[in-house]
């Protein structure tokens, strides 16, 4: 057992609840955190997930420790329905014991499971990735929480109203994908097979949930100005239907004449599969609290070409570069001309593999739950004062 192993005797175990079922970037970073906690620091670490959903599966890939909840997976917050099953939540938290800290990746779960902690006294965090509106219900649940950890300056700015000392800035964790040459090409080759063999062509990706904020069609709409700059050009899409579907998708694609040059991957993990076969990345979403994919594809060293609307991706911009930014306002026409500057010369906005080497050290997993162990001690001792003990 390491020095750090042995610092945490009787804190935990961490519990991270979810009430949905599919898998996004909030997944993937809490993931990653508890990997970190369970191996770095001797904690246990327990996802609390919908038995059968594909959270809970790709926990278990992952090798975390996966307790089943009953019932369908959540799709939409519900006072009434959380109100029924709090006694069930209630039973389920009292299993794990008065160390037992309970980690919040959103604001369904901090209403849904941070209310049960709270009863109990048990520590609840709240892990804020995504920008809430700070209407009075929303400002309740926030408040409920012993601390909020946020992913980036704009969440940070988001929850202005709430005590500086209970909001901790704590960038995502961000392992190393240290690839080979031979699975690069791997990858490349199984998308590249989709056109003609031996074919020379500039692979230009989009990898998001098919959210409106994310934009998925106005990417094909750059993608139609590109193919008209750029025979070379061809496309592939990953993600997961949200407000839009995949048939929709496609079908706007072959609107716009795009049918032959696009590949619609669907959801595929482990997410450097996806990006490190890629030219370059087209990130056209809007209100990116700390995108996890900008990251992952500027570790790879993948361009990127991504909106800049004073949120995450003009944070991560400024601190490591890698890629280009785009007006919120900028017209197809006008992201296709940053994206034709890349593909003229990627070498302007590459970044060394000492320089990306340099980057994952600074937002590894283990100095990321080293920072967030360091919260959990923090509340632990606040909330057991109040306790009395």
């Amino acid at each position: 057992m390491t020095a750090d192993a042995i610092k945490t005797n009787g804190l935990g175990p961490i519990l991270f609840p979810f009430t949905g079922a599919g898998v996004g970037g909030s997944h993937i970073s809490t993931f990653n955190l508890a990997r970190s906690l369970v191996s770095d620091y001797g904690l246990r670490c327990v996802v609390l997930a919908v038995e059968g959903s594909t959270i809970a599966r790709e926990a278990a890939r992952v090798g975390l420790e996966v307790q089943a909840i009953h019932g369908a997976p959540a799709r939409t917050r519900s006072a009434v329905g959380d109100l029924l099953k709090l006694a069930g939540r209630l039973q389920a938290l009292r299993r794990f014991g008065p160390g037992a800290i309970v980690h919040c990746n959103d604001l369904w779960t901090l209403q849904s499971w941070g209310v049960p902690g709270r009863l109990l006294r048990r520590p609840v965090i709240y892990h804020h990735r995504a920008f809430e509106s700070p209407i009075l219900p929303n400002r309740l649940l926030f408040g409920m929480a012993d601390a909020a950890i946020c992913v980036s300056e704009a969440c940070r700015r988001n929850l202005a109203f709430l005590r500086r000392d209970r909001v901790h800035k704590i960038v995502n964790p961000y392992p190393f994908p240290d690839l080979s040459a031979r699975e690069t090409s791997r990858w490349r080759a199984e998308l590249a097979e989709r056109w003609s063999a031996g074919e020379q062509i500039l692979l230009i990706g989009f990898a998001a949930n098919f959210q409106r904020r994310k934009r998925p069609t106005f990417f094909l709409d750059v993608c139609r100005v590109l193919a008209e700059r750029e025979p070379r050009v061809r496309f592939v899409v990953f993600g997961r239907e949200r407000d839009h579907s995949a048939a929709e998708l496609a079908a706007y694609a072959n609107e716009l004449g795009l049918t032959e040059r696009i590949f619609f991957a669907g959801f595929r993990s482990p997410p450097e599969r996806n990006l490190a076969p890629l030219d370059i990345l087209l990130v056209p979403a809007l209100a990116e609290p700390f995108g996890r994919t900008l990251v992952e594809t500027l570790l790879l060293g993948v361009p990127y070409v991504a909106t800049d609307d004073e949120a995450g991706n003009g944070e991560i911009f400024s601190l490591w570069g890698g890629g280009r930014l785009v007006a919120p306002a900028a017209t197809a026409e006008q992201f296709a001309e940053e994206v034709m500057k890349v593909v003229v010369a990627p070498g302007a906005v590459f970044l060394s593999p000492e320089r990306r080497r340099h980057i994952a050290e600074e937002i590894s997993p283990r100095k990321h739950a080293g920072k967030v162990l360091d919260v959990y001690r923090s509340v632990l001792g606040h909330v057991n004062g109040l306790n009395g003990q």
